[in-house]
């Protein structure tokens, strides 16, 4: 019964972390999208600027210039925003109760397969000898 409660509770914590997890990259992906909007709009103002660089006169050209920049500044700060990492407490905390559930169940589950011989045999010195082999067996490939 301890084994499917424990597995219960690594499958809600499994869900709860996907969902809380994918909530930040959709955060992530919407400044992302408006980093490459401005970046876009910077580069048709810096074609812009380019077109009116070849008019007469200076006024257009200034103007588009700063415009540019300032997208520049846009760019640099949405950019910089899509590269941080979402952080959830959350998330973060159902990530570690579906480890430490995990843990459990395979310690669990370590715990019959060594207490197996014992049920099984007939006798209490052959159980304990299997019990001490199979013992020996989990504990050389819980190490490898």
């Amino acid at each position: 019964m301890r084994l499917l409660s424990l597995a219960r509770a690594a499958w809600q914590a499994e869900g709860l972390y996907l969902r809380r997890s994918g909530r930040g990259y959709a955060i992530q992906a919407g400044f992302g999208a408006a980093a490459a909007i401005f970046g876009i709009l910077m580069l048709v103002m810096l074609h812009i600027a380019g077109f009116a660089a070849l008019l007469p006169g200076m006024g257009p050209v200034w103007a588009a210039l700063v415009v540019a920049f300032a997208d520049l500044v846009l760019l640099a700060i949405f950019g910089m925003l899509a590269r941080k990492p979402p952080r959830d407490p959350v998330a973060e905390e159902a990530l570690a109760l579906r480890q430490a559930a995990l843990r459990q169940m395979g310690d669990t589950a370590t715990q019959a397969l060594i207490l197996a011989p014992l049920l099984r045999s007939q006798t209490l010195k052959k159980g304990a000898i299997g019990a001490a082999i199979t013992a020996a067996l989990v504990g050389f490939f819980n190490r490898r």
